[in-house]
């Protein structure tokens, strides 16, 4: 039975590790678009395919949910506040 519980943490823990790897990358494009530090160009660019799978697939959750298509910065803040939002329930629900 431990073992379940175990293996269950761990994935918990992987996928707090995504989580917060999506917050950086959003926050490196941000830094990079608000004041175009050069050193942060080529890792956008390494991980742009990344990112373009992961906010296409969050574009068409939206806009099957909503109906409606945003800008791209509406795009990161939606998907920062429902990265956040899951964080919360997945700790609210192990407590």
């Amino acid at each position: 039975m431990m073992l379940i519980e175990n293996l269950l943490i761990g994935v918990i823990h992987i996928a707090f590790a995504a989580i917060d790897v999506l917050f950086l990358v959003i926050l490196l494009k941000v830094i990079y678009d608000r004041w175009q530090i050069a050193w942060i160009e080529p890792i956008l660019t390494a991980i742009r395919p990344m990112m373009s799978v992961v906010m296409n697939r969050f574009a068409a959750l939206v806009l099957k949910a909503t109906g409606k298509s945003y800008p791209e910065k509406t795009w990161l803040v939606l998907l920062i506040i429902c990265l956040l939002v899951i964080r919360f329930l997945i700790v609210s629900i192990l407590r």
